[in-house]
């Protein structure tokens, strides 16, 4: 029921199959917990850290035990047919969108559908583009939060609110993000809030117009969503949830390792740069790899758009559609990532039945 209640109303009576993450099979062992955190944090590297922690991280983490990649999703797809017989069609919410690639061939060729909802970039899409892309959306998201375009000095609202964030994220050295957890803590803890920029609009306009004198409450709000992005237990250390959005993300988008500006200028893609440093040294074999089939192999396609979502930026749909043309598109807005709400349910439902005007 619990899994029920995830999915969006109109499939809700519907017979539905989904895969278990291998990350959550597949015990991640202490020690790599231990060396993704120290790489994780944002801040410089030591020396001997530069040198050593690529090739400890291989040693100690096994990432193709904790990622689907796209044989074993085509794989498993095939097998599921095989025993419950056809499937209608995939709906892919977020990263899922990715994955869906693997299988939109066999989909097309059943004259099956997929719903992509609030897509993720598509494979291939530059990991720095994907990084820039998120982060400045998030800052825009902010800027409405602290109402920047409702002020008569809105470039002075932005230009304050940029100062904020570079204060809060950033030590002022020429190396990046300060070693400190107090700097990590409060980008995880703005990247956590702005999932849902609709809830979370007065406790994050109340540290960001008080910042920093955010006082004992907005410090434990601080904390607690930075742990829930992390996944972070109170020692800092990651959890398994986070290894394994390493492993899937991390062989679906090439160039990690280039950065997405300086933290002055932009903190927030600093702070991804840094969260997302083991993917530098990832490798991906041609099976991890996931790609785009050609236009001529999609399967009927309806895009769930969201022009608000923080998480992933409406450009991602945009590169879909282009590759797609005769993809279909429905949009809302939210200014957070969620999946469409059920205002779109009458839609969506007469679209995948066919019967929609």
């Amino acid at each position: 029921m619990a899994a029920r209640s995830l999915l969006p109303s109109w499939l809700r009576h519907r017979a539905v199959a989904t895969f278990v993450e291998p990350w959550a099979v597949h015990g991640v062992g202490t020690e790599c917990l231990e060396i993704v955190t120290g790489v994780s944090k944002g801040g410089e590297l030591s020396e001997w850290q530069t040198k050593n922690w690529p090739e400890g991280f291989r040693n100690s983490c096994d990432m193709d035990l904790y990622r689907l990649d796209r044989a074993e999703y085509h794989k498993s797809f095939k097998e599921l047919v095989e025993k419950e017989g056809k499937i209608s069609g995939v709906y892919a919410q977020s990263f899922g969108a990715v994955r869906a690639t693997a299988v939109m061939p066999e989909l097309e060729r059943a004259g099956g559908w997929a719903v992509m909802d609030a897509p993720a970039p598509p494979p291939g899409t530059f990991a720095t583009t994907l990084m820039v892309g998120r982060s400045l959306t998030v800052e825009a998201g902010l800027q409405d939060v602290m109402e920047c375009d409702e002020s008569d000095a809105a470039s002075d609202c932005r230009q304050k609110l940029h100062r904020t964030l570079r204060d809060m994220g950033y030590d002022g050295t020429q190396t990046g993000l300060a070693d400190g957890a107090e700097e990590y803590e409060r980008m995880t803890a703005l990247f956590s809030l702005s999932r849902d920029l609709g809830k979370n609009a007065e406790p994050l306009r109340e540290i960001l117009a008080n910042w920093p004198d955010i006082g004992k409450a907005g410090k434990g709000v601080v904390e607690s969503d930075s742990r829930s992005y992390t996944r972070r237990d109170r020692d800092g250390q990651v959890l398994p949830e986070f290894v394994g959005y390493l492993a899937n993300v991390c062989t679906a988008y090439p160039g990690w390792g280039v950065g997405a500006g300086s933290p002055e200028r932009n903190p927030l893609g600093a702070a991804l740069s840094g969260m997302h440093r083991p993917c530098s040294v990832m490798s991906a074999g041609a099976d991890s790899t996931w790609t785009m089939p050609d236009a001529e192999e999609a399967p009927r396609l309806l895009l769930l758009v969201n022009s608000l979502d923080p998480v992933n930026p409406p450009y991602a749909a945009e590169a879909r559609a282009e590759k797609y043309p005769d993809a279909d598109r429905l949009g809302y807005r939210y200014p957070g990532h969620t999946k469409a709400p059920e205002e779109l349910d009458g839609e969506v439902s007469a679209w995948v039945t066919g019967s929609a005007g």
